[in-house]
């Protein structure tokens, strides 16, 4: 199946950690970054791994979608563009995909899901010094203090990080067409993930 601009920002926003070097940082630093900033970016992804559950929302100019994972082992996403509707649902290691779109066939199809989480990956891709992080000013999300990351390797990423909880609260592409933008949010509630049945 060819995957829509919308579906790799996706893809993007949840792989990425932050946000591209600044004009004002020299080429030194965007090259090993800062080691206390990385840190901290880390510590706040850890902080959402331990979490027992969470949703991100993701907005661009082509579409809207929803990430919902339970942990260890549940994660629901969908996006919706003015093409279709795609879904996925994972538990353990069986998935399930449906495209709502014309000239695709209806229903859940029946996949086997042997990669690890993207959130997964991406704290992978910290620990093996992958994604130099910067920091940036301190700002505010809708009236809420955040820390600012950004990827120094220049992927065009901005994190930001809630200054009280210390908890991954914002992920923008700056630099894409899409313009997307991920929220993160937490519940006290549990919700559930089941597999539906597949063809």
């Amino acid at each position: 199946m060819r995957v829509s601009r919308v579906k790799r920002g996706t893809l993007i926003a949840l792989l990425g950690i932050g946000v591209a070097a600044t004009a004002a940082a020299g080429a030194a630093v965007a090259a090993r970054g800062d080691p206390a900033a990385k840190a901290e970016v880390v510590a706040a992804f850890q902080r959402l791994n331990a979490r027992p559950s969470y949703r991100m929302r993701f907005t661009s100019q082509e579409g809207i979608g929803v990430v919902e994972v339970l942990r260890p082992d549940r994660v629901y996403s969908e996006v919706r563009t003015r093409q279709g509707t795609y879904e996925f649902i994972a538990v353990g290691t069986q998935s399930r995909l449906r495209v709502t779109k014309q000239g695709q066939p209806g229903g859940w199809r029946c996949s086997s899901n042997g990669t690890r989480p993207v959130f997964l990956s991406a704290m992978d891709r910290v620990r093996r010094n992958e994604t130099p992080v910067i920091r940036r000013p301190d700002t505010e999300i809708q009236g809420t203090p955040v820390h600012s990351y950004a990827d120094a390797s220049g992927r065009g990423l901005v994190l930001y990080v809630d200054a009280l909880t210390g908890l991954p609260r914002r992920l923008v592409e700056v630099d894409s067409q899409t313009r997307g933008v991920l929220d993160f949010y937490y519940y006290a509630r549990p919700f559930a993930i089941a597999l539906p049945p597949c063809k």
